[in-house]
């Protein structure tokens, strides 16, 4: 197991931070990409979760011993079906800071030529970095992920690795081995819960910290139309007797459609971390589905849906051949809604969530069931 050591130097101090690795697999046995995800192997630091590596419905497993292989590559161009998947979340009360991720890719053939990394944490739209891959016994890749953004991350984050451009279906890309370099944190402020509503002009925002272990903290509201880019609105400071109450926040220029919120927390000690992002819709009607946590599942699952008015939705849940398995009816406020999902009877595989209302608005989400 690798490790990485940096040195952080202040004013007055010295002091040497160790980094190592917070989640790895080696990806050693016999046909790995049977399992999806495939955790046999993996060794994951005590304060975070973490799924194993898995891959998209888009792509299909093709047996390999020591490594996680697939082919189904074939696109033209990016497509976002197509990827391999591992999430990490941390512990209630602790954070992340990343500082490096390496991998090594093998291809089957030069003629599978594009990979690129992405993050959940701007919903997969923009390249973390280019990769390389090559046959044989494949290429190591080292990411830096020492950005601002990678940092104190304190609730679940995806990277997804995707390839295309192959000049036939049956060309594959593995996953050899993969190692997330970093360290975990404490929290001296940690969020309940953020969550938003809509009000007839306006869209609401409340939310609730513990941070009596801090002397002060200031909260940022961030907003985004789409996910990527954020903009602080407004902020609020606290001492730690005022952090404990609720706090609300009534944005009253948001943009019609999609909005896109998050927390920005500034510690005293000057650390910060975000909070999850939040979608509420500004408009008349409608309703969407912002996605499922975590995105590999074992025996529940939470619904991030959001609403622009109250209403009935009826969701279901199918496998990817179509067949459904499960269906319930929620009533859902106007704003954010978090509905809690029984996933305990599902075999593995990959799972489509689908959303209707009595007005005949869809919205679908998809999961993979370990």
């Amino acid at each position: 197991m690798k490790k990485f050591y940096s040195l952080v130097i202040s004013l007055c101090a010295y002091a040497t931070i160790i980094a190592q690795s917070v989640f790895d697999n080696p990806i050693t046995g016999t046909n790995p990409n049977t399992a999806n995800p495939y955790t046999a192997g993996q060794t994951v630091n005590p304060n975070l979760t973490a799924t194993g590596i898995g891959r998209s419905a888009g792509i299909t497993g093709v047996n390999a011993n020591n490594r996680y292989n697939a082919s189904g590559w074939n696109s033209a161009s990016l497509d976002a079906n197509d990827y391999f998947e591992l999430t990490l979340t941390p512990n209630s009360g602790r954070s992340v800071s990343f500082i490096s991720f390496e991998l090594t890719l093998q291809i089957s053939n030069a003629a599978l030529p594009n990979y690129v990394l992405r993050s959940s944490l701007d919903g997969f739209t923009a390249d973390i970095a280019t990769l390389a891959a090559s046959t044989g016994s494949g290429t190591a890749n080292t990411v830096d992920l020492s950005a601002p953004q990678y940092q104190n991350v304190s609730s679940a984050i995806t990277f997804r690795i995707y390839a295309w451009g192959a000049d036939d279906p049956g060309r594959t890309l593995s996953v050899n081995t993969f190692t997330f370099n970093g360290v975990t944190n404490v929290l001296p402020v940690n969020l309940e819960y953020f969550t938003g509503a809509k009000l007839t002009n306006a869209l609401s925002l409340s939310w609730k910290a513990n941070c009596s272990s801090t002397n002060n903290v200031d909260f940022a509201i961030e907003r985004s139309t789409d996910g990527r880019r954020f903009t602080t609105i407004n902020n609020f400071s606290a001492t730690s007797v005022r952090c404990l109450q609720p706090f609300e926040y009534t944005d009253n220029s948001s943009a019609a459609g999609k909005n896109y919120y998050r927390i920005k927390v500034t510690e005293d000690n000057g650390k910060t971390f975000y909070s999850s992002i939040i979608v509420l819709l500004n408009a008349a009607d409608g309703f969407d589905i912002a996605g499922v946590l975590p995105t590999v599942v074992n025996s529940s699952a939470v619904l991030n849906v959001t609403a622009a008015k109250k209403t009935q939705v009826t969701v279901s849940i199918s496998d990817y051949a179509g067949r459904k398995q499960q269906q319930q009816v929620y009533n859902l406020i106007a704003g954010s809604n978090q509905l809690r999902i029984n996933t305990a009877g599902l075999p593995s595989g990959t799972y489509i969530v689908t959303g209707i209302t009595a007005a005949g608005q869809t919205a679908t989400a998809r999961f993979i069931k370990q």
